[in-house]
């Protein structure tokens, strides 16, 4: 017995009222690293994939290889393309994948310790984080220094201070061009799809201690 519902397809999302408006949007967005939430003007974008979510993920794998993924909870759910195969970025051009720096992904480490183990919902302040993580973060800056230097191919007894508060700032506008934070001038607010770094690193992230520790 027929139970009206419509099976979707790997196009059944082209005949949304919203595709042209919004899927060539999307469609940069996930394939540049860009995790889509309930946030601002990603809201529209948002709602687009919920309603048209199991033709994308269709379509997504079977034309470049790679999974139209979510994580987190309603409302701080949010969706990412993931790679299932660790050695493989589908069929996406090189163009358009992105990776984070070393370095920057252990400042995402220290920034997820402040705010979500430290509890320190109230630092919003760019200049306070680099100030922070300056003094609280002293023992492992020669570790930092190392990271920063051998990624910009210079002698890390060259670097101070500066470095770090260099790196810092980048680390951020790399998470705000993926949509993890929002970052505007000198204020910064982590959106829910930080939740991101936290669930990819998770056994990195567990050993946060050990890790610092090496980078003494």
């Amino acid at each position: 017995m027929e139970d009206g519902s419509t099976k979707e397809t790997i196009d059944s999302f082209l005949y949304n009222k919203e595709t042209k408006q919004l899927f060539a949007k999307i469609d940069y967005k996930l394939k540049d690293g860009v995790h889509i939430q309930q946030y601002g003007r990603q809201l529209e974008l948002y709602n687009y994939i919920v309603e048209n979510e199991e033709s994308l993920k269709l379509y997504y794998k079977e034309l470049f290889d790679v999974s139209l993924s979510s994580g987190g909870e309603y409302p701080d759910k949010y969706y990412y393309l993931d790679f299932d195969d660790p050695n493989s970025r589908g069929n996406i051009s090189k163009n358009h994948r992105h990776y984070l720096k070393n370095e920057h992904i252990i400042i995402g480490f220290i920034v997820n310790e402040i705010i979500n183990i430290h509890r320190e919902v109230d630092l919003n302040s760019v200049s306070e984080l680099k100030k922070k993580i300056r003094i609280d973060y002293d023992d492992i800056k020669p570790g930092l220094y190392r990271l920063i230097g051998k990624s910009k191919n210079i002698n890390p007894g060259k670097l101070n201070d500066n470095a770090i508060d260099s790196t810092v700032k980048s680390a951020l506008n790399e998470f705000n061009k993926i949509g993890w934070i929002k970052l505007n001038d000198d204020e910064f607010e982590l959106l829910p799809a930080f939740d991101r770094l936290v669930t990819f690193y998770e056994k990195e992230i567990l050993s946060i201690d050990e890790i610092l520790k090496e980078l003494k």
